[in-house]
């Protein structure tokens, strides 16, 4: 098990056992993902640099730098291994390309502009997902992008204001927004298929102060948590509002599937719902 924290620590333990195998520290903390690609595993740290370090010893590999700024978000960064690259973005919305076998910068695509930059401290972007051919990511700057992996370039740009992780399925590319709109997109000309109010039961000053935390999308539903603690089932097909659970009074995790069940995690809690 590979662990990395905001203390500028990472290390590997013994998934069986538990024992350390092996403890670094770093000059600035991380705030990313971690992936894993053969023999390395890469992880962003708060200077918007991508680092590549040796599963078997800790010892640095290669590394990208990108472009730094003082304002640091809390949300973690993001990104995505699709052949032998991987894809990330900074905290200024920059994606970077690498090819991960040379540690090589292959492109770089900037989706603030400098003015935005200087002005915005508050950017936060989705998780990145892709397909074989296409990077898709939206931020809480009403953006949403699809661009390619191989050039680089935009294929699309929409009006959608999310910070969720988006779900490809299919043709289809299913995000909520922060106002709690369920938008379903067709991924190959961004045009919009579908708006659905999926908050119309709260009334508008509760409404207000209520975020959706994430999603996931099952067989026939998608199921949303809140940051009040709610889980909101929702057909696929319609996109209609079919129930709401309350689970907590406070932010519960966005939910996932494992083995048929459904998980929502909260403070000093795992919920499991069938």
């Amino acid at each position: 098990m590979i662990v990395v924290d905001n203390i500028s620590k990472y290390y590997v333990l013994d998934i069986k056992t538990g024992n350390l195998i092996w403890s670094n520290f770093h000059s600035s903390p991380f705030n990313s993902q971690i992936k894993i690609f053969k023999d390395k595993f890469l992880i962003v740290d708060t200077m918007n640099t991508l680092r590549c370090f040796s599963i078997k010893s800790g010892k640095e590999i290669w590394n990208i730098s990108t472009e730094n700024n003082l304002i640091k978000s809390q949300k973690k960064l993001s990104m995505v291994i699709v052949g032998n690259n991987v894809y990330f973005n900074n905290f200024i919305g920059d994606i970077s390309a690498v090819d991960l076998n040379k540690g090589e910068l292959l492109w770089q695509l900037p989706t603030q502009s400098s003015l935005v930059i200087e002005s915005s401290f508050g950017l936060e972007t989705s998780e990145i997902i892709a397909d074989s051919e296409t990077l898709f990511f939206s931020n809480n700057k009403n953006q949403f992008f699809s661009i390619d992996l191989g050039t680089g370039s935009f294929n699309w740009e929409n009006d959608v204001n999310s910070s969720l992780r988006p779900s490809l399925v299919g043709n289809y590319i299913f995000t909520v927004s922060l106002e709690g709109y369920l938008i379903v997109i067709e991924k190959n000309s961004g045009n919009i298929i579908r708006v659905t109010d999926i908050f119309s039961s709260f009334k508008k000053k509760k409404r207000d102060k209520i975020k959706p935390v994430g999603f996931v999308i099952g067989l026939n539903n998608i199921y949303l948590t809140t940051d009040h603690g709610r889980l909101m089932v929702i057909d696929i097909k319609s996109g209609k509002l079919k129930s709401i659970l309350k689970l907590d009074n406070e932010k519960i995790s966005r939910p996932f599937i494992l083995d048929r069940n459904l998980y929502v995690a909260k403070d000093n809690a795992i919920i499991r719902l069938d």
